[in-house]
């Protein structure tokens, strides 16, 4: 199978004799031979296009043979042949035909450097840039491109289909520019050119005329313009008529008058005919001529000095009228305005914008003002001005003065307020009135110049300790110092003194209770300040005899610690204590080793809790009912038979019943109790069970008393219903 094809979708191909567009694919026996054949150029289907044979070529590349007409045979390794085709696109040029000789072309037009007379039709590759290039012939003008820069004579673009160009050419007027005298130059359309010259202009056209005013001659003489042959302005629009005759204008000149224009002193400024400028000015002026010269009342020079006129060497008014003369073309003109100095004065302030004032009016720096020479002149600045809240500037020095009159000098001159900017310190304690400030320096208003630093020191008030700083300063150094570089606040915390801590005590963990001894066994708590450094309790068996670092020693033994915190600690007394006085030692880490006295008594009762038999809390929302049996939960209340094991929880049996006989007391009734013994599964907790009487009075709130051993406990509410 081999596929025929052209690069151009609609070229038009032959194989074997056989028309076809675009591409054929064929069956041919191996070894076959076959004739292929396209035209060397073709036109497109489109209207101004052309296709160029480049060559035919197959996989293997360009075929060997650049004829149109190739012969090749089948073969299965080359699978295709194409004709590599080029699109060329025409220029249609279309400005002149000749039909016989002789004729005269209007110009020429280059295409791409190529040269064409008249009408042509350019091929053009496809997609590549075109320059065109209009030139005229003699007696002729170029006025543009039908589609292209108006009158631009040079005119390029990208060619991308056929186009067809329409160079516009016109017969042209020759225009001859004359001067008088002869031999001096003139601007034609803004191109210099001396005359005599001759220029084809077209017809109708318009263009610029301008004369060269002043100049000198070859002789060296100057001149200056004075008309125009067609009546126009020393620069005007030239309308050239439709006639083809040549024809001729001329630039009139006449001598010129030099002129110098001055100031006393020098470098001020003038107005001459509307125009301003810096003498010394000069210019050539025609006799005959009228100019206004003007000589400002006041100005300042260039070091900024007031000046104020004074005359002019021709006359006394500021404004002169001059008429130029033919006698003043050899003598020239010369004149000169003369100015008196004034005194300028230019007050300022770092920074600026600040309300000063000179002789009393006020002054919004910076302000210029003049005076007279000699005259005395005042400026003041105020003390201090407020800028916002905590920022202000306070005046400093003068700069250029000392300050308040002296003497308005030719001539000027600049003076300056220097300010310094000063930040407000607003001090305050917490609480309020807890101290008295040590300032250094001090300051009557709390302001201070920007970037001093100041020490601040506080004296606490009696009963009052200073802890630290706040705002805008930190730490606890007492002084402190702060530099000034904004406004500030700054805020010292006092604390009250403590009152000094009761000294350390032992008693019953059921609280206050009427004695205040403990009972051997029993559960009693350590009340302090800074016993611990943390909070920690246990539930163990046996109890820890060290917790969150802490010890307790009583008589050289280590005792079982259930609760400890830096307020209290409880723990348990040992059982075999003798009724007296016994000391505690407090162990904690490296702090020093503090020793507590305590009294240990036989009997020490106080009551912890009441409860249901179930072991839920009587409470208010769950009250005990009369006749029913409830549980009081104590300590204190004496010793056991046998006793129980010190830090270690009091098994379920046997039974460890109380020795000393124990009575209950409930809203004024003696009631004997059923059971009373160690509670099971703690430690150095009694167990009382008594049965409420039937006949207590509900309407009264009761309380609940146990004695052990002739001494009482705390009393402890018990809700009934």
């Amino acid at each position: 199978m081999t596929r025929i094809s052209a690069t151009a979708a609609d070229a038009l191909f032959r194989v074997d004799g056989q028309a076809f567009r675009g591409a054929a694919v064929f069956t041919w026996p191996a070894g076959t031979k076959h004739t292929l054949e396209i035209a060397a150029s073709q036109d497109t289907p489109f209207s101004g296009g052309r296709y160029i044979l480049v060559g035919w070529s197959s996989p293997l590349g360009p075929l060997g043979s650049t004829s149109n007409i190739v012969t090749i045979s089948a073969d299965p390794k080359i699978p295709w042949y194409r004709a590599d085709l080029t699109t060329e696109y025409a220029i249609s040029l279309n400005f002149y035909q000749c039909a016989a000789a002789p004729c005269v072309s209007p110009g020429t037009v280059w295409v791409n450097r190529v040269a064409y007379q008249q009408n042509a039709d350019v091929w053009v590759a496809a997609g590549s840039t075109v320059t065109l290039e209009a030139c005229p012939n003699p007696g002729f003008v170029f006025t543009g491109w039908s589609q292209g820069p108006d009158k631009a004579a040079i005119y390029s673009f990208v060619l991308n289909a056929a186009i067809t160009v329409y160079p516009q050419f016109t017969v042209a007027r020759q225009v001859q520019l004359l001067t008088s005298p002869d031999g001096l130059q003139v601007l034609a359309d803004r191109a210099p050119v001396t005359a005599p010259v001759t220029l084809d202009w077209g017809l109708n056209t318009a263009h610029s005329l301008a004369a060269v005013s002043p100049q000198f001659d070859k002789q060296g003489r100057q001149w200056v313009f004075r008309s125009w042959s067609d009546g126009g302005n020393l620069s005007h629009t030239y309308q050239v008529g439709p006639a083809t005759t040549p024809i001729s204008v001329v630039a009139q000149f006449v001598p010129a008058v030099p002129v110098a224009l001055l100031t006393n002193p020098g470098g001020l400024r003038l107005t001459v005919d509307g125009l301003d400028g810096v003498s010394p000015q000069f210019f050539s002026w025609g006799p005959g001529e009228t100019h206004t010269v003007t000589a400002p009342l006041h100005q300042t020079d260039s070091a900024g000095g007031p000046w104020a006129f004074r005359e002019w060497s021709s006359g006394p008014a500021s404004t002169q009228i001059v008429q130029v003369t033919d006698g003043q073309v050899g003598t020239g003109l010369r004149m000169t305005a003369a100015y008196d100095p004034l005194s300028r004065i230019r007050v300022e302030s770092t920074p600026s914008g600040l309300p000063l004032a000179v002789d009393g009016a006020g002054c919004l720096t910076p302000c210029e003002v003049e005076r007279a020479v000699g005259s005395a002149v005042r400026v003041a600045a105020p003390a201090s001005v407020g800028v916002s809240e905590g920022v202000r500037l306070d005046f400093g020095s003068w700069e250029g003065t000392d300050g308040g009159t002296f003497t308005a000098l030719a001539g000027y001159r600049k003076i300056a307020a220097r300010y310094q900017w000063s930040y407000l310190l607003a001090l305050s304690t917490s609480p309020a009135r807890a101290g008295s400030w040590r300032l250094a320096p001090a300051s009557g208003d709390g302001f201070y110049p920007a970037g001093s630093p100041v020490s601040i020191g506080i004296d606490a008030a009696s009963g009052m300790q200073f802890r630290q700083w706040g705002q805008d300063l930190n730490g606890s150094a007492n002084p402190a110092t702060l530099v000034m570089n904004a406004p500030h606040t700054v805020q010292a915390f006092l604390d009250r003194l403590p009152e000094t801590p009761p000294p350390p005590r032992i008693g019953n963990a059921a609280g206050e209770t009427p004695t205040p001894a403990v009972a051997p066994g029993s559960i009693a708590s350590l009340y302090g300040t800074g016993l611990s450094d943390e909070t920690a309790s246990s539930l163990a068996d046996p109890l820890p005899q060290s917790l969150a670092g802490v010890t307790l020693v009583c008589s050289g033994r280590l005792l079982p610690l259930l609760y400890v915190s830096p307020q209290q600690i409880n723990f348990q007394v040992p059982g075999d204590l003798k009724p007296g006085k016994y000391s505690v030692e407090l162990h904690r880490g490296n702090a020093p080793v503090v020793e507590v006295e305590f009294e240990a008594a036989r009997n020490a009762p106080g009551l912890l809790a009441a409860t249901h038999l179930d072991g839920t809390p009587i409470s208010p929302d769950s009250p005990a009912r009369p006749g029913e049996p409830i549980t009081l939960y104590g300590t204190g209340l004496g010793p056991y038979q046998p006793m129980p094991l010190d830090g270690f929880r009091v098994p379920a049996t046997p039974s460890f019943v109380l020795v000393d006989p124990v009575r209950v007391l409930l809203q004024g009734c003696d009631v004997s109790p059923d059971l009373a013994t160690a509670a099971a599964g703690v430690v150095g907790v009694a167990a009382v069970q008594v049965r409420i009487p039937e006949d207590l009075d509900l309407s009264v709130p009761a309380t609940v008393v146990v004695q052990a051993g002739d001494v009482s406990s705390n009393a402890l509410p018990l809700p009934l219903k």
